[in-house]
């Protein structure tokens, strides 16, 4: 064999060596850019009043795609994701089972159901994003709180994952106004 094919070969070799430890010090990169599943998934709870409440509905509104029913199950819900731009989930609260749960009068009152939204704000389309959230309804001074939380992850660059809390308090006259908007992921 002649010196230039020995040299050759062994510079072939050497590039596929250098672009294995690429490819496997960047599996992480790789597999969050090829991942096929809902890039967005997460569970609701909410209490009112100390007591659990499960809304009686659940949507998502993603500003290109506009309104529609969120995918849920017993372990939370899911959304395709891999988009940039506002994602924001909804949860209906029926007056009705407000006054169930809390005796208070007021909630009969009300002639419309309110809307309490979570706003994701996705900015980068290769984002896998893990949230919990969270709201507690109660009576503060003869007002009715509902106090929020976010908690969510999201993968970085370098392969670690951030961890990030966003708490929110309401007035529930705010939610009903349309000005209850938890945003996060900013």
């Amino acid at each position: 064999m002649s010196n230039k094919k020995i040299l050759c070969n062994i510079g072939i070799t050497f590039t596929i060596l250098v672009i294995a430890v690429v490819v496997l010090c960047n599996l992480n990169f790789i597999k969050t850019r090829f991942y096929f599943g809902d890039r967005i998934t997460g569970t609701f709870s909410m209490t009112v009043d100390g007591k659990e409440y499960d809304p009686i509905e659940e949507m998502l509104e993603y500003e290109n795609e506009g309104t529609q029913r969120l995918t849920t199950s017993i372990s939370g819900f899911s959304i395709k994701g891999g988009s940039y731009g506002s994602y924001k989930i909804g949860f209906l609260l029926d007056n009705k089972e407000l006054y169930k749960l809390t005796g208070d009068e007021k909630f009969n009152l009300y002639t419309t159901n309110s809307l309490l939204t979570f706003q994701y704000i996705n900015t980068n389309w290769w984002h896998i994003t893990k949230m919990t959230l969270t709201a507690e309804m109660s009576l503060v001074d003869g007002e009715w709180i509902i106090s929020t939380k976010v908690v969510y992850s999201e993968p970085l660059e370098n392969g670690e994952v951030s961890e990030s809390t966003v708490e929110k308090v309401f007035k529930y006259d705010e939610i009903i106004s349309g000005n209850g908007v938890v945003p996060f992921g900013v």
